[in-house]
């Protein structure tokens, strides 16, 4: 076979792997809505920030603060805010304690923790700032205060 043909075939294999690079793009484009993006170095204050944000964690008008933590990959959040939150929700005081950890992709998944008269504990996540966590909304658990830091809050067995 000629030049001309083996040129031929060349345009057309670029052309078709043109094709396929730009409908990858579009469609890694195509989400339900517009992903907000955090910061980086701060995901809980962008996580405060947010339009649809509960009055709780906008206002941040607990008491004592127990800390504010960004996680990375396999971190647990410290022992002392742990214990700082059951030792206000054990004597009714009220304390906030926040905390994000990263996604598999690396994603911020941002909680915050109250602690209010009584012995449960509030806790409001967010995945707003997950690319893959489908549509981006708010949960909200009651727990005692010895479940309600896992990394997701209030873990349920």
């Amino acid at each position: 076979m000629g030049d001309i043909g083996k040129r031929g075939r060349a345009l057309k294999l670029d052309g078709i792997l043109a094709v396929i690079a730009a409908v990858s793009l579009l469609s890694a484009c195509a989400q339900s809505g517009p992903i907000p993006r955090a910061p980086d170095d701060d995901p809980i204050e962008a996580a405060k920030a947010l339009a649809d944000a509960p009055d709780e964690v906008r206002a941040s008008d607990a008491g004592a603060s127990c800390g504010a933590f960004v996680l990375g990959q396999g971190e647990a959040i410290p022992t002392e805010a742990v214990e700082c939150l059951a030792a206000a929700a054990g004597s009714g005081e009220r304390a906030q304690l926040a905390w994000s950890f990263p996604t598999t992709e690396g994603d911020p998944i941002v909680s915050f923790a109250f602690a209010a008269e009584g012995s449960d504990v509030t806790v409001y996540t967010t995945n707003a700032f997950d690319s893959w966590g489908g549509d981006p909304q708010w949960t909200r658990s009651t727990c005692d205060s010895s479940t309600a830091t896992s990394l997701t809050g209030c873990l349920h067995g």
